[in-house]
């Protein structure tokens, strides 16, 4: 089979990753090649070695009618005689939807809530709703991205909509507790990921632990961002907390961590979530979306928008003895092995590729 993503950017994110893995586990004789919006990203390596090839259109995100990305599509669909589209996030739904390509459609689900980055945005996805019903298949990877579709005016119907949760990479035992007190924190600098809910928390945890500290990593976190470093300064925060931009090493990152912490008020099923309890680390969130499917006790997930909550589940976690951790790590990894396994998810999309083709 030939397989063409379509997705807007090659920066870190769930979509993307979801992509590489869908790329490493085609058959010996298939093809997944990748359309890329926009120009390369912070993912873009990853991304070349996985697939067989990667083309990038170098839209800019201000650009409203997507012309260019429909005669990129177009042109590689007929190059690489494709036999399946899927596309990724809204503006590559809209495209896929609207290319007069022939091939059988798919598309990939990944937000929750409305987060769009701007009135461009927004009527990205709004169009992409509207035009769903060229879909011929399309997956959520939560049971809130289902519903989103559902309250956005998709024309395609939810409840043909199968879920199947993003997968990744599953270790074979949890990796070692590294001890100590760092924490991580992986997403992209943009609103519905809440830096600030995210800092003043630490804030509060860093009164009663003073040894902790956090390491935020992601596109757009770093140390060039005026807005997350004042909110550092401002919040007695310098030497207690890392901005490290975007990160290619998230598996070291992971493994010499003792918690990944989320913040958001909007998230489907964070990528990076998975990735952390497959190798055993525990995952502190709110409630945003399915977020709280990747924790393993009542205590590690709790409502969005709230430092003081936030605060209180990594204090709470903090405070657990060196067994304790080691059984929620454990916990944390077979949950993982038992749920959200990449191999099990690839073997579904593989599925849906050849009833899509064999149809």
């Amino acid at each position: 089979m030939r397989i063409l993503h379509v997705v807007n950017d090659a920066d870190t994110g769930g979509a993307q990753t979801l992509i590489e893995a869908l790329a490493h586990r085609r058959g010996h004789d298939d093809e997944v090649r990748i359309l890329v919006l926009l120009g390369r990203g912070g993912l873009s390596d990853r991304l070349e070695a996985a697939a067989t090839s990667v083309d990038y259109v170098g839209m800019s995100r201000k650009e409203v009618l997507p012309l260019r990305a429909v005669a990129h599509l177009l042109r590689l669909v007929r190059k690489h005689r494709i036999d399946v589209v899927h596309s990724h996030l809204h503006q590559s739904d809209l495209v896929n939807a609207i290319t007069p390509h022939g091939r059988p459609r798919i598309s990939t689900q990944h937000a929750s809530e409305d987060a769009s980055s701007s009135k461009v945005a927004h009527a990205a996805w709004r169009a992409a709703g509207m035009a769903s019903f060229r879909m011929d298949e399309m997956v959520a990877c939560s049971p809130s991205a289902r519903n989103i579709t559902a309250e956005f005016g998709y024309t395609f119907p939810p409840e043909r909509m199968p879920v199947i949760f993003n997968g990744t990479t599953v270790t074979d035992a949890p990796s070692p507790n590294p001890g100590g007190q760092q924490l991580l924190h992986l997403a992209r600098f943009a609103p519905p990921k809440d830096h600030r809910n995210l800092l003043e928390a630490m804030a509060r945890v860093h009164e009663k632990h003073p040894e902790a500290r956090l390491l935020c990593a992601g596109n757009g976190v770093d140390e060039s961002n005026a807005e997350l470093v004042a909110w550092r300064k401002d919040l007695g925060l310098e030497g207690v907390v890392e901005f490290a931009g975007t990160v290619t090493d998230v598996r070291r990152r992971l493994r010499t961590s003792a918690a990944l912490v989320f913040a958001s008020y909007n998230e489907a099923l964070p990528m990076a979530g998975l990735e952390a309890i497959s190798e055993g680390l525990p995952v502190i969130t709110t409630r945003a979306g399915d977020a709280a499917f990747m924790t393993v006790d009542e205590h590690l997930a709790v409502a969005p928008r709230d430092p003081d909550a936030l605060a209180g589940a990594i204090d709470w976690f903090l405070t657990r003895t060196p067994e304790q951790v080691d059984a929620l790590r454990q916990s944390s990894w077979e949950l993982s092995r038992r749920d959200f396994d990449i191999d099990r998810a690839a073997q579904r999309y593989i599925t849906i590729y050849r009833d899509l083709v064999s149809s």
